[in-house]
Protein backbone atom coordinates (compact mmCIF):
# COMPACT_ATOMS: atom_id res chain seq x y z
CA UNK A 1 0.00 0.00 0.00
CA UNK A 2 1.13 3.39 -0.92
CA UNK A 3 0.60 6.46 1.30
CA UNK A 4 -0.25 9.81 -0.43
CA UNK A 5 -1.11 12.39 1.13
CA UNK A 6 -3.47 14.62 -0.62
CA UNK A 7 -6.54 17.46 0.14
CA UNK A 8 -10.08 15.81 0.10
CA UNK A 9 -13.29 18.27 0.44
CA UNK A 10 -14.27 17.51 3.79
CA UNK A 11 -18.26 17.59 3.14
CA UNK A 12 -17.34 15.29 0.25
CA UNK A 13 -15.67 12.40 2.57
CA UNK A 14 -18.19 12.38 4.92
CA UNK A 15 -21.26 11.67 2.70
CA UNK A 16 -19.05 9.31 0.55
CA UNK A 17 -18.72 7.75 4.35
CA UNK A 18 -22.41 7.97 4.78
CA UNK A 19 -23.61 6.44 1.79
CA UNK A 20 -20.68 3.47 1.45
CA UNK A 21 -21.01 2.82 5.16
CA UNK A 22 -17.16 3.01 5.58
CA UNK A 23 -16.27 4.28 8.86
CA UNK A 24 -12.59 5.79 8.07
CA UNK A 25 -11.31 8.07 5.31
CA UNK A 26 -9.14 5.68 4.35
CA UNK A 27 -11.74 2.94 3.75
CA UNK A 28 -14.04 5.54 1.94
CA UNK A 29 -11.35 6.36 -0.12
CA UNK A 30 -10.19 3.06 -1.12
CA UNK A 31 -13.90 1.32 -1.48
CA UNK A 32 -15.02 4.50 -3.64
CA UNK A 33 -11.84 3.82 -6.03
CA UNK A 34 -12.74 -0.13 -6.40
CA UNK A 35 -16.35 0.84 -6.86
CA UNK A 36 -15.25 3.62 -9.40
CA UNK A 37 -12.65 0.68 -11.29
CA UNK A 38 -15.59 -1.85 -11.06
CA UNK A 39 -18.26 0.52 -12.79
CA UNK A 40 -15.80 1.57 -15.58
CA UNK A 41 -14.76 -2.22 -16.26
CA UNK A 42 -18.80 -2.97 -16.41
CA UNK A 43 -19.19 0.02 -18.92
CA UNK A 44 -15.96 -0.51 -20.93
CA UNK A 45 -13.82 -3.40 -20.91
CA UNK A 46 -10.48 -3.46 -21.11
CA UNK A 47 -10.28 0.86 -20.39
Amino acid sequence: MTITRIDIDDEALAEAMRMLGTSSAEDAVNTALREYVARVERIAPGS
